[in-house]
């Protein structure tokens, strides 16, 4: 009696016991770019759109922010929208020493936003560039 060879039992192990493959054309999920101010537990996610209601990839958002005694210790931070237009700073203090405007532009469009961690920690800006 002639026992199978192993390359043999591996196609067959393949071929009976793994389910198909199926393919789908599910776009993957993009996660926001993000930025750390590590000065605290409050964030702000940003969503950016355009006119047309539609994401903005590479939409730069940058911010200033003052902290430590009297604020003379200054961060700055940017950074771009991912591919779904989003992006998320995380770690800003709770009590900003000045208020922290964050600055949204792409090409010749610009909004600005003031983030008040004291009334919303984890805020969420919907910002559409027009």
């Amino acid at each position: 009696m002639r026992f199978l060879t192993p390359p043999f039992l591996l196609l067959f192990t393949v071929i009976f016991f793994c389910p198909p493959v199926v393919s789908q054309n599910v776009p993957a999920a993009v996660p926001p770019t993000e930025i750390s101010a590590d000065l605290g537990t409050c964030s702000a996610l940003f969503n950016v759109t355009g006119a047309d209601s539609k994401p903005i990839y590479s939409a730069k958002i940058s911010a200033r922010i003052h902290y430590g005694v009297m604020g003379v210790k200054k961060i700055d931070l940017e950074t771009y929208t991912s591919a779904n237009g989003q992006a998320n700073f995380v770690k800003l203090p709770e009590v900003p020493k000045k208020p922290v405007f964050f600055y949204i532009s792409k090409d010749d469009k610009m909004e600005t936003v003031e983030f008040m961690p004291d009334v919303h920690c984890h805020a969420t800006f919907d910002v559409k560039l027009k």
